[in-house]
């Protein structure tokens, strides 16, 4: 049985964004996203924040002040907190959010258009985040480096696709106030959700039950790992441990219902450059929808959460992205 009362979120900051890239050239990019532009990302956002001495070389920095690429990219572990003291993957504060629609060939002019999630501190990083993805766009895009340039990037109000641009063409706007998500909140928004849900997954789910990674819609082994995401987030990027039982939960997903299950194994590859030296890495997850019957308040909250954060392996490319709509 569910708890009587709903499962406690942490007070953990979520700030949702809308990028916005400008083809300079005509190009052909890959159907899926996520790799081309979390993977150059990353040497972008080094750039934008650290020294040139450490490009490529952040294990050998010797400054004493973590820069902001140590922070969002080799996050260390806070001292006196004994909780996920042994983790050796550290979840990034940070979610790309590639585009969903698959397309391939781009004329100079069109239009990519993407989301960037930051996650607790790594909202502090924003003009990093925004510098980085000006400078990927003018380092190129896809193997043929095509030029894009950063038209726009606008700060999305939560669970709608409005917002206020913090990047519009070369200037950085900085509004008053972001419009923030508290994950504290989450009970509240899912309330206003019926129990009988459509799940959709867009994009590779990777969550493992029992050392293997799931091939059929394993709903507790979902929120067991969406709340396990929140609670490493909370000690690396928010307020601190999560103290809540979120077992009953878990159990509680076991007896909901699963109808009209459409789900598949697809297959992801993606070359990594991680140490210098190349090699493929497989990457494949489960997508597809189903519908849930008589999902309890605290299972709606967790799934909202799952498509807050994403839930499961390989986030930061836009895996495990979860998406709950009414039947």
């Amino acid at each position: 049985m569910a708890s009587e009362a709903p499962l406690a979120f942490p007070p953990l900051p979520v700030l949702r964004a809308r990028v916005t890239y400008r083809l300079l050239e005509a190009t052909t990019l890959p159907p899926f996203k996520g790799a081309l532009l979390r993977g150059g990302f990353g040497y972008a956002f080094q750039r934008a924040a650290c020294a040139p001495a450490c490009w490529g070389r952040a294990e050998r920095c010797t400054a004493t002040l973590l820069c902001p690429y140590r922070q969002v990219f080799e996050t260390p572990h806070p001292e006196g907190v004994p909780e996920l003291h042994d983790l050796q993957d550290v979840p990034r504060p940070f979610v790309i959010e590639p585009p969903l629609d698959h397309k391939r060939h781009y004329a100079a002019g069109d239009a990519l258009e993407f989301g960037l999630i930051l996650i607790g501190r790594g909202i502090d990083f924003l003009p990093y985040f925004l510098v980085g993805f000006a400078d990927l766009g003018q380092a190129g895009l896809g193997r043929a480096r095509a030029p894009a340039r950063l038209e726009r990037v606008e700060a999305l109000e939560p669970f709608r696709p409005v917002g206020m641009p913090v990047y519009q063409d070369g200037r950085v706007r900085e509004p008053a106030e972001l419009p923030l998500l508290n994950l504290a909140e989450l009970p509240v928004h899912a309330a206003r959700l019926a129990a009988d849900l459509r799940l959709e997954l867009p994009t590779p789910l990777r969550v493992k039950a029992r050392g293997a990674f799931i091939k059929h819609l394993d709903l507790a082994a979902i929120i067991q790992a969406i709340c396990w995401r929140v609670g490493a987030l909370a000690v690396f990027h928010g307020p601190g441990a999560w103290n809540a039982d979120y077992r009953p939960v878990v159990e509680a997903a076991r007896a909901v219902r699963v109808e009209r299950a459409d789900l598949r194994w697809a297959d992801w590859e993606r070359t990594s450059t991680r140490g210098g030296q190349q090699r493929a890495m497989k990457l494949g997850g489960l997508i597809g929808s189903a519908t849930l019957r008589e999902t309890p308040l605290d299972g709606r909250a967790a799934l909202l959460a799952a498509n807050v954060l994403h839930v499961g392996k390989a986030c930061v490319f836009g895996h495990g992205r979860v998406e709950v709509a009414q039947v």
